[in-house]
């Protein structure tokens, strides 16, 4: 941001140096001209101080989000990335090793366990004989 203000200001010095009239239609404009860009540049200035608050405040909500899901559910993260809980079994797929989450209680349907397939590889988890 300080490039910008830099070249604003040397601009505002070379409309000095050229020793324009303000009463002038050149005058005129180049003077608006220079007024707007140096508002414009103090509103990109406000806007940064307020992105910048706005970031750290989300940062802050995220990590207090994050102790209380810690909190909550647990530390144990699967390795699939998940948090598996009783409603859930990690498996690993026999093809390509990568860990999935399944729900249990589609185990307990023998039509549905042909069906699961790795989100991975698209190999199925499950040998249809076993």
């Amino acid at each position: 941001m300080t490039d910008l203000q830099s070249s604003i200001s040397y601009l505002r010095g070379l409309a000095d140096g050229m020793d324009l009239s303000e009463n002038s239609k050149e005058g005129k404009i180049i003077m608006g001209i220079l007024k707007v860009l140096e508002d414009m540049s103090d509103s990109i200035l406000d806007i940064e101080d307020s992105q910048d608050d706005l970031e750290h405040y989300i940062e802050t909500i995220d990590e207090d989000l994050n102790d209380l899901e810690v909190d909550y559910y647990g530390d144990e993260d699967c390795d699939c990335g998940c948090e598996c809980d009783d409603d859930y079994l990690e498996v690993e797929c026999p093809i390509c090793h990568d860990s999935v989450c399944i729900d249990s209680n589609i185990l307990d349907d023998d039509s549905k366990i042909s069906d699961l397939s790795c989100p991975n590889c698209d190999e199925s988890i499950f040998d249809a004989e076993e």
